[in-house]
Order: C-alpha cells, then sequence, then structure tokens
C-alpha cells in the first residue's frame, strides 16, 4: 500500500468517525426534549474523546505529511537520475557512431577504406590469409597449429580501433555501472546491438578472441550477451566459433534463419512427401 492511498483511507475514516458520532448523538437525543436537553450537557462531555482522537490524528497527519514527502523526494531523485544516464547514455551512443565513421584503413588495393567499410576491409583480408592455412585442418591433426595461425594473422591484420573500442567499453559499462538488474539494462542492451552491424559484430568477435585474460571489454560484451546471444555475426567459420568458445567458454551460435512459407508445416512436409514418391516412380519407370 503506497502512502497516499493510505492518507486517502485515514481522512475517509476521520470523516466516518465524525458523521457516525454525530448521527449516534442525534439518535439518543431524538425526540428533543426537557429530560434530552437537560442530559444533553453531560453527554456532550463525552465529546473531549473525539478531541484528543482529532488531536492524535492532527500529529499523524503531520508524520504522514512528511513520509508522503519524502517519497515525492525520492521519486524525483530517482526521475532526475534516469534522466542523467540517457543524456549520458544517448551522448556516447552518438560519440559511438561518430568514431566508427572516422575509422580509416588501407586496402591493400591502395583504395582507403573508412567506416563499416574499414572493418569489412580487414576482415575480408583476415579470411584471405586464413584460406591459407585450412590444409593444417584436414584429418583434423593440425587444429592447434590452426588456431596459432588464426592468433597470428588477427593481431597482425585486425589493428584494434582504440577510440572506437573504447567508447563502446565506456558505453558498456555505463550500463553495468548504473543500472541495478539485468531486467533495467537489458533493453539498453537492445539498443546498442541494434546499432551495430554485421559487419562490426564480426570485427569485434575476433577483436574479444585474441584480447587479454583479463580484457574488461570482453568481459562487458559477454555480461551484456552483445557475444553469444544479441550478435550473431555472419561469415565466421564453425572452427572459429569452436575456437571461441574452447577459449573463452561462450558459445556463437550461427544465426537461425526463419523462413516464410505460405502453408504451415505439416502441409509443406506432405507435399514434400508427394514430390519425393512421384520422382522415385519416375526413376523407377526410366530404368525400366
Amino acid at each position: 500500500m503506497t502512502l497516499k492511498r493510505a492518507a486517502a483511507l485515514v481522512m475517509v475514516g476521520v470523516v466516518l468517525t465524525v458523521i457516525s458520532y454525530g448521527a449516534l448523538v442525534v439518535w439518543l437525543t431524538w425526540p428533543i426534549s426537557e429530560f434530552s436537553v437537560a442530559k444533553s450537557g453531560t453527554f456532550g462531555d463525552s465529546f473531549g474523546v473525539i478531541t484528543a482522537l482529532f488531536s492524535g490524528l492532527a500529529f499523524a497527519g503531520i508524520i504522514l505529511t512528511i513520509m508522503l514527502q519524502r517519497q515525492e523526494l525520492t521519486e524525483s531523485r530517482e526521475i532526475f537520475r534516469i534522466q542523467r544516464f540517457e543524456g549520458s547514455f544517448y551522448r556516447l551512443l552518438e560519440l559511438y557512431r561518430k568514431n566508427l565513421s572516422e575509422i580509416r584503413i588501407n586496402g591493400e588495393d591502395g583504395v582507403s577504406y573508412t567506416g563499416i567499410d574499414a572493418l569489412n576491409s580487414v576482415c575480408r583480408r583476415l579470411n584471405t590469409a586464413m584460406q591459407r592455412h585450412l590444409h593444417l585442418l584436414q584429418g583434423g591433426q593440425g587444429l592447434m597449429e590452426y588456431e596459432v595461425q588464426l592468433f597470428v594473422e588477427v593481431q597482425k591484420l585486425l589493428l584494434r580501433q582504440a577510440r572506437y573500442l573504447g567508447t563502446l567499453q565506456s558505453l558498456l559499462d555505463l550500463v553495468e555501472r548504473d543500472l541495478p538488474t539485468d531486467e533495467d539494462r537489458a533493453p539498453y542492451w537492445d539498443i546498442i546491438s541494434s546499432q551495430v552491424t554485421s559487419n562490426e559484430a564480426r570485427y569485434l568477435f575476433y577483436c574479444c578472441l585474441v584480447s587479454d585474460q583479463n580484457d574488461r571489454l570482453r568481459e562487458l560484451m559477454h555480461r551484456s550477451g552483445l557475444i553469444g546471444h544479441r550478435l550473431r555475426p555472419t561469415s565466421i567459420s564453425n572452427t572459429h566459433r569452436a575456437t571461441y568458445e574452447r577459449i573463452h567458454g561462450v558459445p556463437v551460435p550461427r544465426p537461425r534463419i526463419q523462413l516464410v512459407t505460405p502453408y504451415p508445416r505439416d502441409v509443406i512436409k506432405r507435399i514434400n512427401r508427394k514430390e519425393k514418391k512421384a520422382r522415385s516412380k519416375s526413376g523407377a519407370a526410366d530404368r525400366s
């Protein structure tokens, strides 16, 4: 029960008490006669109880008023805290996008790439470099050597963009520090993930893969679910995903593609079975 509801109930109780007591007086002295008038003075002295009651209620009202003001002050502080947090959050988010747009990388073809195209360029170079080491996976004997080469190529080709990654870390740190529960943080984690493209997600995946053991950004990426839940980058091989899970203990599943069909699944299965039977009969007829 809130303080405002309690105050309303107290006021209703006071009004009902006064009305009930007045009705009792009228009922006991009705009809008005000489006897009832003579006795009414004595009966009126009983109103001293009501006076004491009102004095107590007045004191309780003062206490209740103080509590209401305290509650309103707490609510005002909470509103101000949320407004201050959201102001900082959206300013950092804007700075994050700005730092992304200012990334500039020179490609091997001599072309200068900026922003998301720059991150995509280095990821393509990494993919090309790792193609040269695929022979290590044949027969399943060279996995350890392949993973060593993966770490070498990532650290050689994917230069850490300090301002870009630092702003993302500050953004995730703000949400983690200023909001008390994961339920409160979830909407802001969703906002951040909605701003991250698939090329950024791939770049962040490899940066976290080769990060130090106590890297704060990777820890926040795991805590927020940006890696492993909210962001599911494409164009990453299953071998690299398995390596990440083995080293950091966080699975990175592939995004599931939900196909939209004009018929329910059971109808489509029946159609496929009929087509399969028809092809089998056609093949048998051709052989005969």
